[in-house]
């Protein structure tokens, strides 16, 4: 026994030494710009793990993988738009220059807005090259979030225990756990990501940890207080209870254990956190936090500028306050009121071009999840505190996403050819 557990011992430093040569040669690479795995996976890593931090730190990152993203393109050659996807960005360009035109919007704001949004669509369409050319894999995604995530989760219960920011060294307010993102809700929705990955490993791949993760972060999303996130998380797992085991016999007594395990976690907490009981209260009563008031205000002033919209974030205020909102805490809103019936028109083939690509997906493992993910957070998108078109989380994971979803199935290409000339 103890021979086994010297050699365990052994392979695990071994194992340990590999990584942290792999990581030490792709940050080398990284910071040098090179074409190399090590360098776009670190990258990749860095920017999947600063994502939630909302911050300088992850803006830079955004900026190292689309940097890497360009070089290779111009190196390669490769690159090619689907025709579909060109007449979709030349459209949503033309409704947002018209927009600007005909309404009195800051160009100086308005175009900052619209930099924010090139860089969404273009992260986009560099996960999805570097996917296409192997240059990452889904297991590095999920290698990310979960190593990722599952820190931020340890300091979010470090957060709710004892009022302290242990990453960052710093004191935080009540009003749920906000973790890295200064934002509960903002937080709330890269747990639901989180969840989501770890329900896969848990069902698909068997991973017999993920189970644990699982039980600690549905904890975690119940102590953010975010309503909207409950409420899409219940719907991706009854999604994914529905269209993944369609008859009880399907359902073995482990997977029965664990579900029935997350929910007396939620009864515990739902027991033991009078903030959890408020919060779930106000659900029932329909409280909105003002979202009902300032919907019915903009739709009030979507006939002015019907057919194109006020323009690209356009500024409303709300009962003659000072309060200025840029955006409408619901997605369907924003492009009706920023881009009028011309960006509801492309809203919806947006939604339906994604909705029809998940349904004729041919990757049956990954297709339940990836569909239930994609209603939750097009649910979600309707009601939570932030517009995937500007914030600088939620659109770029968002898109990331999409990314993902088009990889897995397989219905478009934009890379010209399969050639890897990647140094090694």
């Amino acid at each position: 026994m103890g021979l086994q557990t010297e050699k365990n011992i052994a392979y695990y430093k071994e194992k340990m030494y590999y990584y942290r040569e792999i990581a030490q040669n792709g940050l080398r690479d990284m910071i040098r710009f090179r074409l190399t795995y090590q360098s776009i996976s670190s990258a990749l890593f860095l920017l999947i793990a600063t994502l939630p931090f909302v911050n300088r730190v992850s803006k830079l990152m955004g900026v190292v993988y689309l940097i890497l993203f360009v070089r290779m393109v111009l190196r390669d050659r490769d690159f090619s738009l689907p025709n579909g996807h060109k007449w979709f960005l030349w459209s949503l360009g033309a409704v947002i220059t018209i927009g600007f035109l005909t309404n009195s919007v800051d160009i100086i704001i308005g175009l900052k807005k619209v930099m924010y949004l090139t860089i969404f669509i273009a992260l986009y369409y560099a996960t999805l090259y570097f996917l296409q050319k192997g240059v990452i894999t889904l297991k590095m995604i999920i290698l990310s979030v979960v190593v990722s995530m599952g820190v931020y989760m340890v300091d979010g219960y470090i957060q709710f225990l004892f009022g302290y920011d242990l990453l960052f060294h710093n004191a935080i307010s009540a009003g749920g756990v906000n973790g890295v993102s200064r934002n509960r809700n903002i937080f709330a929705l890269a747990v639901f990501f989180f969840m989501a990955v770890l329900t896969y490993l848990m069902i698909e791949e068997k991973k017999r940890y993920s189970a644990f993760l699982l039980i600690g972060s549905t904890g975690l999303m119940l102590l953010t207080l975010c309503r909207q996130m409950w409420l899409a998380s219940l719907l991706f797992f009854v999604i994914i209870t529905l269209y993944r085991f369609k008859s009880l016999k399907r359902l073995s007594w482990k997977k029965l254990f664990v579900w029935g395990v997350l929910f007396s976690v939620f009864i515990w907490f739902l027991w033991s956190f009078p903030e959890v009981q408020q919060r779930l209260l106000s659900l029932e009563s329909g409280y909105s936090s003002g979202r009902v008031e300032l919907w019915r205000e903009m739709l009030n002033h979507v006939s002015e500028s019907l057919f194109f919209g006020h323009g690209f974030q356009s500024p409303l205020s709300i009962g003659g306050e000072k309060t200025i909102y840029i955006y409408a805490h619901n997605l369907t809103l924003d492009f009706l009121y920023d881009f009028g019936i011309a960006g509801i028109l492309l809203y919806g083939l947006f939604v339906i071009y994604f909705l029809s690509m998940l349904f004729r997906c041919q990757d049956r493992q990954r297709k339940p999840y990836l569909l239930a993910m994609f209603v939750a957070l097009l649910f979600v998108q309707q009601q939570l505190g932030g517009s995937m078109l500007i914030h600088k989380f939620i659109g770029p994971s968002i898109l990331m996403f999409l990314a993902v979803v088009t990889y897995c199935c397989g219905s478009v290409a934009v890379v010209k050819r399969r050639e890897n000339l990647l140094e090694r």
